[in-house]
Order: C-alpha cells, then structure tokens, then sequence
C-alpha cells in the first residue's frame, strides 16, 4: 500500500476514533509477528518492521513501521 493510499485511510480512522489522537508512552520495533496492522488491516510479517506502541491511557497498536510514520504525523494534524 502506497503513502497515497494509507493517509486518507488512517485519517478516517484517526477521526472515527479507531487510531487514538496521542502519541506512544513507549514505543517497541522489532520483526512483525502475523498481527494486524491497526492502521492498514494488513498482516504485519517476519519480514516487516512491526511497531508496538503502548498508550498513555492504557492499551497497545501494532502497527507496520510506514503505517505509523503516517499515523504519527496525521494525529497530530487531524482536528
């Protein structure tokens, strides 16, 4: 999936509230596990950097590494 692709659909996400609008308190990278991506729906592989990211308030994304790059700019952004 192309960034042109990804930033229209994590800001719908982002403003229906299925990405939250805060940045990580902790941040993991490591080898993708086969979760989905909270983002782009798509599995995470070995293959791929996964992105584990632990919220302020309680609870965990994983996320391809490019989808939050696109995630972490937008929140911010998105009113």
């Amino acid at each position: 999936m192309t960034e042109a692709d990804l930033l229209p659909k994590i800001r719908h996400k982002i403003l229906a509230g299925e990405l939250p609008r805060e940045d990580c308190h902790v941040t993991w990278y490591g080898p993708g596990r086969g979760q989905p991506c909270a983002a782009c729906d798509l599995l995470v592989p070995a293959t791929e950097v996964e992105v584990e990211c632990d919220l302020p308030g309680g609870g965990v994304i994983c996320l391809h590494e490019r989808c939050y790059d696109v995630w972490s700019m937008e929140w911010r952004a998105v009113h």
